[in-house]
């Protein structure tokens, strides 16, 4: 019986089976060709665009700092460096521009390339701890772009190793309306960080043109009293004369209070949980006076820095002259502990003035040769002891040559005179710590090639020689 009763399960399976295969087999085609008919075609994807306000040349890259975007807020400086390739940023902290930080064009840091405003040097000399660009009184608030450079192919730019940062300031509108554009903005956040600034651009009678703007900005820092407080006030006005002729006044002005980070060892007794760990044989940050420790003060410096600007521009004949003074003005108060001895308020002064006299983008032979030349004149030291360290006379000229419309040449020499009054070493017992006079001159030719490949393809190769004013 049980024989029986299993043949007609068997068979009822097998057909079950049968059946589940045919209409497999139908249904496959069918999805197929449903899948087919819902077929969805996409137009082109850009999966790299170019950067919002960033545009790149052979020449240099222009970065527009109204257009600028990147992910997160834009407050400093270095926000905007560290978003541009080939530039690298060692930054104190994320939170805000501390003095610091350093910035380097392909490995070359402000000693061997140069940071301007407006076309002419803010570097200082290096001396006192190599200190050279602070960027913590460089703010965002009055610049319109910033033109980098990389190499040393530009006799344009003294001491330009590794580089050109130009940073361009505001310098208001030319136009009749007097109603100014004004903008406020703030910011908080971590570690009781936060900026506030304001600016005000307008003019008057297309005559004049002004650019106003303030800002604070404040952070207790990542480290253990690494705090800082920086107020920065800038001022630009421009007087259009006739024939498109014209004369600007600037003035920059920064007051930074800057904390040494302390060490903060779990094996002390002053360890201090609420911070990161930051031994004694870490690595320790650019212009700390070697390791400080807690105790009954905080040390720290307070740094008031000026930059003072006047420029007059007269178009004439087939280019433009221009006549360029300036000054750079640093006055330091270092506080810190020398063993268990606590020195304060320790003084220092840095200052660099000169002029920049300048013809150029000469239109000659068809405007097939863009014609640049030039001289300047730089006296850097420190008022208090030494005002004249180096006194560094200079003349250049450089000529765009466009060979056709794919070849572009570009020769160019720069002469240089230096007179020098430095101190030798302090390392050593037979040495003296001053009296080191000398003079340096020379020619340092340039030459570099551009050749459009394509509309969208440029290739160039350029060679130079390069002079790096000495640090002592």
């Amino acid at each position: 019986m049980a024989k029986i009763e299993k043949l007609p399960l068997l068979r009822s399976i097998r057909l079950m089976c049968a059946l589940l295969v045919a209409m497999g087999l139908i249904a496959c085609p069918l999805q197929a060709e449903q899948e087919k008919t819902d077929s969805v075609y996409l137009d082109t994807l850009t999966v790299i665009a170019p950067q919002p306000g960033v545009e790149i040349t052979t020449d240099k890259t222009v970065i527009k700092t109204d257009e600028f975007k990147k992910p997160g807020e834009v407050r400093t400086l270095t926000d905007v460096l560290t978003e541009i390739g080939g530039v690298d940023v060692q930054r104190i902290t994320p939170l805000i521009s501390s003095p610091g930080d350093e910035v380097s064009i392909r490995g070359l840091n402000e000693g061997r390339m140069v940071i301007e405003i407006d076309g002419r040097r803010i570097n200082h000399t290096g001396h006192m701890g190599r200190y050279i660009v602070d960027w913590s009184t460089l703010n965002m608030d009055d610049v319109e772009r910033i033109e980098i450079i990389r190499g040393g192919h530009s006799v344009l730019h003294p001491f330009a190793i590794g580089g050109v940062i130009n940073i361009i300031t505001k310098k208001g509108k030319k136009t009749d309306e007097l109603r100014p554009d004004v903008k406020i903005r703030s910011g908080y956040g971590d570690f009781d960080t936060y900026n506030l600034s304001a600016s005000m651009t307008g003019g008057a009678a297309n005559i004049l043109s002004y650019h106003f703007s303030a800002s604070r900005q404040e952070t207790d820092g990542y480290l253990r009293n690494n705090f800082q407080e920086t107020d920065s006030f800038n001022g630009h006005l421009t007087f259009h004369l006739p024939h498109e002729a014209s004369f600007s006044i600037g003035a920059k002005y920064a007051d930074v209070l800057y904390g040494f980070p302390v060490i903060n060892d779990p094996g002390r007794d002053d360890y201090d949980s609420d911070y990161p760990d930051f031994v004694k044989d870490a690595d320790q940050l650019r212009h700390l006076p070697g390791p400080q420790f807690p105790g009954d003060h905080d040390p720290h410096w307070e740094k008031h820095n000026t930059y003072l600007d006047a420029i007059l521009q007269i178009p004439l004949g087939p280019g433009t002259f221009k006549m360029h003074g300036f000054i750079t003005s640093g006055r330091r108060w270092v506080s810190q502990y020398r063993g268990e001895n606590f020195s304060e308020d320790v003084f220092s002064d840095d200052e660099t003035r000169g002029y920049i006299a300048e013809y150029r983008d000469i239109k000659l032979f068809d405007n097939s040769h863009w014609l640049t030349l030039g001289a300047e004149y730089q006296e850097l030291g420190q008022p208090g002891s030494n005002p004249i360290i180096y006194l560094v006379k200079s003349a250049y000229i450089q000529d765009v040559i466009q060979l056709g419309k794919r070849w572009t040449l570009t020769p160019g020499v720069r002469y240089y005179h230096i007179d020098m009054d430095t101190y030798h070493s302090q390392f050593g017992e037979d040495l003296p710590t001053g009296g080191k006079e000398q003079t340096e001159d020379g020619f340092y030719p340039s030459l570099k090639a551009d050749f459009q490949a394509t509309e969208k393809t440029a290739l160039y190769a350029a060679v130079s020689r390069s002079y790096r004013l000495p640090c002592p």
